[in-house]
């Protein structure tokens, strides 16, 4: 029964990035904040291990950085992109795109779970770990969060429940919000190594697709391969992390032998490269965050800077008094272009390196050239992914680049087509 309830200001369902995150900021500020986390430890598994530029910022702003380097997180101040077509290698300088920002980070995702959920501890937050059969009722007054904690039932009564349980979340699903999918035209493919290191990040072009490598510390580095989606297969069950590396060797890094022959330090495994969204991710005393409210195609790898752009918001309207379902209506709205922008980065980057086509050379050939050349068309969109999709000019934001890059190398009368289109 309800009688003998807990009561807490914020109940947040999932202890991940988002969600322990937003527990540490709010518990600072004194709010009364419990924690459910279905996991009791953190494991290592296919997911985003990089904070983009603008994702760093963030965390500057959310006084969380400390926490994520304190936790072994690598600060990378540039970026080298390979391609196929025997040209020098690209430098991105992305410790210089964002004033006081060092670089992109990369960290261990378990890690870095587990650093930021005892900051939240740390903070005040009431952490329940190894939670199942989470059911959520809310009402007008506030909302009703039952589950079951090692066996035992417990009761919460909170002002606001936050759903950061991830793609699948239950919070979503209890209270009805619906979910937008583009459907999937690649995948993604990961793996944890161990022995190589460099002071710079790799993305190369492959024969198959796109291949990016992050490096971490003590000789960790996290290896992805961007293929279409009927390599998928490829990379799972037995002898998938051999296949994987194996493929690795086949791309235009000058440093693929030592990736190839790199010894695996996790699984292997191959998540769907697709997007999804929530037009209004909250409802009366709920809201969403980072996954739960749709996640991007992670081929750009901007997952934990939405989550943490995310949390900033949802903290800055908390702390306003926010708890109705149209006092987060700034928030749905500015995610909302948010990720319709990074969609737009993510079909530009599919369509150019891994969707089937025959004219796929050309189609690099006509992007890797753009940027290049720092032509506004393409490189004015495709730098959002580093400094943040708010930064790019809204004219840039236009699908019909898709169309034109996938009648690269066409017939004059196209290129004419094209000119007219900017006109």
């Amino acid at each position: 029964m309800w009688g003998s309830e807990h009561v807490a200001d914020v109940a947040i369902v999932g202890g991940g990035i988002a969600g322990a995150a937003l527990a540490t900021v709010l518990a600072r500020h004194g709010i009364g904040v419990v924690v459910l986390e279905a996991t009791e430890t953190f494991t290592d598994r296919v997911r985003g291990e990089s904070l983009q530029p603008w994702g760093v910022a963030e965390a500057i702003h959310l006084d969380l950085l400390h926490v994520l380097v304190e936790a072994g997180a690598r600060t990378v101040p540039r970026w080298e992109q390979h391609t196929l077509d025997g040209e020098p290698p690209r430098e991105v300088p992305v410790g210089a795109l964002i004033a006081g920002v060092d670089g992109s980070l990369n960290l261990s995702h378990p890690r870095a779970c587990d650093a930021l959920l005892r900051a939240a501890a740390g903070a005040g937050a009431c952490i329940y770990r190894g939670v199942t059969d989470v059911r959520i009722s809310v009402e007008t007054g506030g909302a009703k969060v039952s589950t079951r904690v090692a066996g035992a039932d417990l009761h919460l009564a909170a002002g606001l429940v936050v759903g950061a349980d991830g793609r699948g979340s239950t919070v979503r699903r209890q209270v009805g919000i619906a979910v937008e999918r583009q459907p999937a035209a690649h995948h993604v493919a990961g793996l944890l190594i161990s022995g190589v290191d460099a002071d710079h990040d790799v993305v190369a072009e492959c024969d198959e697709g796109l291949f990016v490598l992050f490096h971490q510390s003590a000789g960790l580095a996290r290896a992805y391969l961007c293929v279409e989606s009927t390599r998928a297969r490829r990379y799972a069950g037995p002898g998938a992390a051999e296949r994987f590396l194996r493929d690795c060797g086949a791309t235009a890094y000058p440093g693929r032998d030592a990736v190839s022959s790199a010894s695996p330090a996790g699984p292997c495994a191959a998540v769907s490269g697709t997007d999804t969204w929530c037009d209004e991710p909250h409802a009366q005393r709920l809201v969403l965050v980072g996954d739960a409210a749709g996640h991007n195609d992670p081929m750009i790898g901007c997952g934990l800077s939405i989550a943490l752009r995310d949390v900033r918001m949802v903290r800055d309207l908390v702390l306003d008094g926010s708890l109705g379902s149209a006092d987060f209506s700034p928030y749905a709205s500015e995610r909302r272009e948010r990720m319709r922008r990074l969609r737009l980065i993510a079909d530009v980057s599919a369509v150019t390196h891994v969707e089937p086509a025959g004219n796929r050379p050309a189609r690099r050939a006509m992007v890797n050239g753009a940027m290049r050349a720092f032509e506004p068309e393409v490189f004015g969109l495709l730098v959002g992914a580093f400094v943040g999709p708010e930064a790019i000019p809204a004219d840039l934001v236009d699908e019909r680049l898709l169309a034109r890059i996938r009648a690269a190398g066409a017939p004059m009368s196209a290129v004419t087509d094209r000119a007219k289109d900017r006109c």
